[in-house]
């Protein structure tokens, strides 16, 4: 009997095993909606995720997004938790996921903070002194309006936190003018030293369409600052201004700061005041080419002669806006009457005289060498006697003894293939584009007593060749004789049996003759320019 009941026990423990035992595990299952999470806006709040899965998930937020963002999770949901983002950059952070053996990494990300509070009602025209809103934030302050009142230019509200360089290189002459910067700007960004200019970068920041100004655009926004022409502004230390300088300046700056912006003065009334980099290349009488800036508390434009190198010193950048933004609104270039010339995508010349039947060209360069000899050794007869080619006058320099010592041929040839020093009549041919008609001596004339009609067809040259990057023809005084440039012209005077070297005067117009008796190596206090003939076909 007791058998038996033994038996009965083994037959039902067999009978039960089969369904108490595993046969096989299950499989691990994950399924979810979205692994890239765009949330709606900057704000906190909180936002579900739906998933499935038959094992218990954990979810583990990245270490350093765990300051602003949080996660739950559950078989069925992973719920997002975040802070309020108050910076104007969006921010991205990872929650990884186990279950079971899955392994997954949902990516999360907060747009940036994006003002609330509504802007102004859109206008159809621009006034001095409105606020410019973009995003409904306020970025900068009209100084500028067309007539019309459909375009303006806007100042940032903010300038580098530091004095920056111009460059951190230099050693490059882009080319910018005077007027635009908008071109400037792009011209800089196409330069083999993009990358060491700091203003590009400071620029960037500030998003599409805004550039580096130049140093007419700078002087523009400085006549709204003081209430004023830059020609009539008290050029003294901003505490011997007039007052309604000091009211103009006051109120300027407060559109500023009241915006969360930096003044553009905030120098102290004793000192010379805060001075921004332009984005103008001013090339000095010495060859190089400097930086530009100007001065907002004692008014100051600079010019060459100030020579700031462009990685020695240092000043504040800010940033320019042309509105309605299409990439030539604002007052733009000055216009020019001498087209520009260009080489390998860089301001090189201009265009001062077409053949008639417009197929050929001559160019001016827009620089110049500084004052300098015919030639510094000038015992030589180099026979540079032609009067009207001056490549043929090169072509007898390049094979004289005395070519290393005569320094317009060697600055003609650093400017690249074609370029040239003019003979005499070539530089007369310059004079006559200068001047707005043909050559004739005009003795005792200085500058101040030629007619209207010629003082304004060189200030039209000059202005052509400042505009695009380069030096006017005449920088003297009205009352002074002006400036001379040597031609590759050589002259014999026979009374003395010598040769002398050849010039033209761009002030008292004049043009030396044999008996001017110009030694090569003596006459020193002249300048030399190229010239280049080019083909329109």
């Amino acid at each position: 009997m007791k058998t038996l009941r033994i038996l009965y026990a083994l037959m039902a423990f067999v009978a039960l095993s089969p369904a108490c035992t595993k046969v096989g595990q299950m499989p691990d299952r994950f399924n979810i909606d979205a692994t890239d999470i765009m949330l709606v806006d900057h704000k906190e709040g909180s936002t579900d995720i739906l998933l499935a899965t038959n094992r218990d998930p954990v979810a583990m937020v990245e270490e350093a997004s765990r300051e602003w963002l949080s996660a739950e999770i559950t078989p069925r949901c992973l719920t997002l938790s975040y802070t309020e983002n108050i910076l104007q950059e969006e921010r991205t952070g990872k929650v990884q996921i186990q279950a079971g053996s899955i392994q997954i990494v949902v990516s999360v990300t907060q747009p940036g903070f994006v003002s609330t509070e509504p802007g102004p009602d859109p206008k159809d025209t621009y006034e001095l002194y409105d606020l410019y809103y973009e995003d409904g934030n306020v970025m900068g302050v009209v100084f500028w309006t067309s007539e019309d009142g459909k375009s303006a230019l806007v100042i940032s509200l903010d300038r580098t936190p530091a004095f920056v360089p111009w460059s951190y290189d230099g050693t490059n002459v882009i080319g910018t003018g005077a007027d635009d910067g908008a071109e400037n700007t792009a011209l800089l960004r196409a330069s083999a030293e993009a990358t060491a200019i700091p203003a590009l970068d400071f620029c960037d920041e500030h998003g599409e369409g805004w550039y580096w100004p130049a140093i007419n655009e700078m002087v523009t926004l400085f006549e709204v600052y003081n209430g004023t022409s830059y020609d009539d502004a008290t050029k003294s230390e901003p505490d011997k201004i007039t007052d309604a300088e000091k009211a103009a300046r006051a109120k300027f700056d407060k559109l500023l700061t009241d915006n969360g912006g930096t003044a553009m003065n905030t120098a102290v009334e004793t000192d010379r005041g805060d001075q921004y980099w332009t984005s103008t290349e001013q090339t000095f009488t010495d060859g190089v080419t400097y930086g530009s800036s100007f001065r907002f508390g004692k008014a100051y434009a600079s010019g060459a002669g100030d020579m700031m190198v462009k990685t020695k010193a240092t000043r504040y950048v800010r940033a320019v806006k042309a509105v309605p933004y299409t990439g030539e609104v604002g007052p733009g270039p000055a216009e020019t009457k001498f087209p520009l010339y260009k080489e390998n995508d860089k301001n090189a010349g201009i265009v001062y005289w077409t053949s008639e039947d417009g197929k050929t060209s001559k160019v001016l360069s827009l620089q110049r060498t500084d004052q300098i000899a015919w030639s510094y050794n000038g015992e030589n007869i180099i026979g540079c006697s032609d009067k009207d080619d001056g490549i043929k006058n090169m072509s007898v320099i390049e094979t004289s003894p005395e070519v290393a010592d005569i320094p317009a041929f060697g600055f003609c040839k650093s400017l690249g293939e074609g370029w040239y020093w003019p003979a005499i009549n070539e530089m007369r041919g310059v004079f006559e584009a200068y001047n707005g008609k043909p050559y004739e001596e005009k003795g005792n004339v200085f500058p101040s007593e030629i007619s209207d009609a010629e003082k304004e067809a060189r200030a039209a040259f000059d202005l052509s060749l400042t505009t695009y990057g380069g030096v006017a023809m005449n920088l003297a005084g009205p009352s002074e004789k002006g400036d001379r440039y040597w031609s590759s012209t050589e002259y014999y005077y026979a009374k003395d049996d010598k040769y002398y070297g050849s010039f033209m005067q761009f002030g008292k117009a004049y043009m030396s003759g044999p008996a001017d008796q110009s030694s090569k190596t003596q006459s020193s206090e002249r300048y030399a320019r190229c010239i280049k003939v080019i083909s329109n076909e």
